[in-house]
């Protein structure tokens, strides 16, 4: 990776690859991170170096109508909109479809289809599906990974924590 980049999240300056010993909060994604980043000093911004490869516009095969574009949440409305795929809040920036308000995170963008997990012996998929999760018991939001043949559901978050 280039030392210095031009970033679209942060066209005022360019940013420069560092790494401190102190830990951070990216200002794409609005995770913690530590060691190495994207930084501007001049205004205090940060970006986690996977955080820089995001495209402005996306298709998603969760949301294939129309194309999702990267937008970043206003101080207004943070926190109110939720990803329509993991169900937790938006606070830095996300992809949005503007013609239906599908909203995803950008490291949401990156799930597969189709996961193998050690909590399943069979793939699972990721699918519109109602119902309850079959590891914590609540109701499920729309996507979910699914067995179709054991019949087993599973929340994106119940999947990745192992819940």
């Amino acid at each position: 990776m280039a030392n210095r980049i031009t970033h679209f999240t942060h066209p005022e300056h360019q940013l420069l690859l560092t790494y401190k010993t102190t830990n951070f909060t990216c200002d794409l994604c609005k995770a913690s991170g530590f060691g190495i980043r994207y930084r501007c000093n001049a205004c205090d911004f940060d970006l986690h170096e996977s955080c820089t490869t995001y495209p402005n516009t996306l298709s998603f095969f969760a949301h294939p109508w129309h194309t999702l574009v990267l937008a970043k949440a206003s101080a207004s409305t943070v926190g109110s909109s939720i990803c329509d795929l993991c169900h937790e809040p938006v606070n830095g920036f996300y992809y949005q479809c503007n013609s239906c308000s599908f909203d995803l995170h950008p490291v949401c963008s990156l799930s597969s289809r189709v996961v193998h997990t050690r909590f399943h012996h069979h793939p699972l998929t990721l699918v519109p599906t109602t119902g309850s999760c079959s590891a914590c018991k609540n109701n499920l939001t729309v996507w979910t990974y699914r067995c179709g043949m054991c019949k087993v559901n599973l929340h994106y978050k119940c999947l990745f924590t192992g819940n």
